[in-house]
């Protein structure tokens, strides 16, 4: 996922495996956003748990037996 930071303008990708943690954490702790840090600036920039759900990967569907 790219993001740009609202403060210095910086481009940067978030993992697939950082989507998938913070949308887990979110959903356990009833929370609404998720707080990206900037790598140039340290600035969080708030992402929605629909942003996140978004651009979390899709689970594979398994193939059936047969």
């Amino acid at each position: 996922m790219q993001l740009r930071c609202y403060r210095c303008g910086w481009s940067f990708a978030i993992k697939r495996e950082e989507i998938a943690f913070a949308l887990k954490a979110l959903q356990e702790s009833g929370g609404n956003h998720h707080d990206a840090r900037c790598p140039r600036c340290r600035h969080a920039n708030s992402l929605s748990l629909e942003q996140l759900q978004r651009a979390a990967p899709k689970p594979e569907k398994a193939e059936p037996e047969g």
